[in-house]
């Protein structure tokens, strides 16, 4: 069977991307997998797999709007063209033009839960067009948590029998515990701290809540509480300049670090050494880098809202995140103990997240779907 899909996946490699990346590499099956990139991710877009073949098309990745015109009306006749038997669209986007059966990765619906998430034409094209377009044509959608798929069915009411729920992974070879001696040589090359919070993750606002993560921070250097320095670690996304802003003008604004995108290299060193993991965003169809986190031995705390509570199961701590009081008393609490949640059962919980068994799902629906 021949699988065609649709490559665009951002400026870079991030959630998005590492899902495709790790599923296909994991797939043990014999099917031929043909993804169409832009021609500068082709360096970036890199599989292991040799039943995956790269091919690239004459748009940047860095034009939204191309690419969204290139995966609405040309990304179909190369579906064709490829005579395969399946499409696969793991960007959700508008689904127009279906000549194959096409399956769609819808990662999440933030869009309905964070009103202020994207500019208002933006909105109206997600809320109104894309989403429920995309998801009325899809012949079957994936999705990557039990919430996401609550979501999928309540705000575009889509019967539950055509969504599968295919978490992210982690890989735990590549995301476990980093040597200190290691670790701290990868910090010290970028003049980072030795003792942190740690944030991963779009720095934007109000989506990811990296505000609160912040204020918290501030609360915690008010009351003597914590000695160290907070960083966070991503690119920036929308509402950046209101953060920014911010920490420009906070009294510990030279103890608040803003790395910009780092290397996986430096993304485990972070993890392993950093003395609390905090991630209470809004709202996540998923949440990887806290899944990441773990597999690095962090202690890690998420919101308890939409699909963090899954993520971390009974290995982390949750908090409201609109309350940075709570992230700030649970930081507390961390600092005064030790890790709770042992070896065995952090490992039994990252037992759902490996990635040979995502992807045989994964394959499954590709299949099985007429």
């Amino acid at each position: 069977m021949k699988v065609v899909i649709s490559g665009y996946i951002g400026k870079k490699v991030t959630g998005i991307g590492r899902n495709l990346i790790c599923l296909l590499d994991n797939a043990k099956d014999n099917n031929e997998y043909i993804i169409y990139t832009n021609y500068d991710m082709k360096n970036d877009l890199v599989f292991s797999n040799p039943n995956v073949q790269v091919k690239t098309y004459n748009v940047s990745k860095e034009s939204s709007i191309k690419n969204l015109l290139w995966t609405t009306f040309v990304f179909p006749f190369k579906v064709l063209k490829e005579k395969a038997d399946k499409a696969l669209i793991p960007n959700f986007t508008l689904l127009l033009l279906k000549f194959k059966p096409t399956i769609v990765i819808m990662h999440d619906l933030i869009e309905f839960n964070v009103p202020d998430k994207f500019s208002k034409k933006k909105m109206f094209y997600r809320i109104k067009l894309a989403d429920p377009i995309t998801a009325k044509r899809a012949n079957h959608i994936i999705t990557v948590s039990e919430n996401s798929k609550q979501d999928i069915m309540k705000f575009l009411g889509v019967p539950e029998k055509k969504i599968t729920v295919i978490y992210n992974g982690v890989d735990q070879k590549k995301f476990s515990k980093m040597s200190h001696d290691k670790a701290s040589e990868v910090l010290s090359n970028r003049n980072w701290p030795k003792d942190y919070l740690l944030y991963v993750g779009t720095i934007d606002h109000p989506g990811k809540n990296a505000m609160n993560v912040i204020k918290a921070f501030e609360e915690l250097k008010n009351c003597n509480k914590y000695s160290g320095q907070l960083i966070l670690a991503g690119m920036p996304g929308a509402g950046f300049k209101v953060v920014k802003e911010y920490v420009a003008k906070s009294k510990y604004k030279e103890n608040i670090v803003i790395t910009g995108f780092v290397t996986d290299e430096e993304l485990v060193a972070l993890y392993s050494e950093c003395d609390v993991f905090c991630f209470i965003s809004l709202y996540e169809g998923f949440g990887i880098p806290p899944l990441e986190a773990l597999s690095c031995g962090a202690k890690v705390i998420v919101s308890n809202t939409s699909s963090l509570p899954e993520v971390v199961g009974n290995v982390g701590k949750t908090v409201d995140p609109n309350n940075y009081h709570e992230l700030t008393e649970a930081i507390i609490q961390f600092q005064n103990e030790s890790f709770t949640s042992d070896k065995e059962q952090l490992k039994k919980h990252l037992v759902s997240y490996n990635w040979v068994n995502l992807s045989k799902a994964f394959v499954e629906v590709i299949e099985n779907e007429k």
